[in-house]
C-alpha cells in the first residue's frame, strides 16, 4: 500500500512536470512561429513590391491585402491573429506591422505573443560602397562615421575651444569648408576652425 501512494505521487509530480514543460514550451513554439511567419510575410510583401515587372501596388490597401495574405500562408496554429498595420508606404517601401497571437495553453488558460516587424527597401538597387568621414580637432578625432558613396554629409555638434569661436569645418589640406548638403565619394576629413 505505501508503494502504491509513492507511485501515484510521484506519477501525478511527473505530470505536472510534463505539462509545465509543454506549457514552457508551447509559448516558445507560438512565439517562434508568430516572429517567423510575420518576418517572412513582410519581407516577401516587399520583394514583391520591389519587382516592377511582374507585379505592381498601386496603393497602401493592396499592399496591406498583400501582406495580410502571405502572413496566413506562415501562420498553421490555431491562434487567433489581431494584425495592426501602423505603416503601409508604397512609394517609399515601407511596412510596419506588430501581430498579436492569441491562444489557450494546455490548462486551458489565454495567452498572447506579440511581434512586431518593420522593413525598409533600399532606395538603391546597386549596392554602393561606404566612405569614411571624420572631424579632427586639433589633430585628434572629434567625430567619425560611415556613409553610402553619393550621400550627404551630416555635420556634427559644434565644438567647443576656451577663449576661441568655432568658425566651421575645413577638408584637410585645402580651403574648401564644408557647406550644407555638401556629399562625398571617397572617404574625406576635416578640420575644426576656431577664430
Amino acid at each position: 500500500m505505501k508503494h502504491m501512494v509513492y507511485g501515484i505521487a510521484l506519477l501525478a509530480i511527473a505530470v505536472m512536470v510534463v505539462a509545465g514543460v509543454m506549457i514552457v514550451s508551447g509559448k516558445d513554439v507560438r512565439e517562434n512561429e508568430a516572429d517567423k511567419a510575420l518576418n517572412t510575410a513582410v519581407e516577401q510583401t516587399l520583394e514583391q513590391l520591389k519587382k516592377h515587372g511582374s507585379y505592381e501596388i498601386d496603393n497602401a490597401q493592396e499592399l496591406i491585402a498583400d501582406f495580410q495574405q502571405a502572413l496566413l500562408l506562415h501562420i498553421s496554429s490555431d491562434a487567433d491573429l489581431e494584425v495592426k498595420i501602423l505603416t503601409a508606404d508604397t512609394e517609399r517601401g515601407v511596412l510596419d506591422v506588430k501581430i498579436t497571437e492569441t491562444y489557450r495553453t494546455i490548462n486551458a488558460r489565454v495567452k498572447q505573443a506579440v511581434c512586431r516587424k518593420t522593413v525598409i527597401l533600399e532606395e538603391y538597387s546597386d549596392k554602393r560602397g561606404y566612405c569614411m568621414v571624420e572631424f579632427r580637432l586639433d589633430g585628434a578625432v572629434y567625430a567619425k562615421y560611415s556613409l553610402y558613396q553619393g550621400s550627404a554629409i551630416v555635420t556634427p555638434s559644434k565644438p567647443q575651444k576656451a577663449g576661441h569661436v568655432f568658425r566651421g569645418w575645413r577638408k584637410a589640406d585645402s580651403s574648401c569648408w564644408l557647406t550644407d548638403g555638401m556629399v562625398t565619394e571617397e572617404d574625406i576629413a576635416f578640420e575644426a576652425v576656431f577664430q
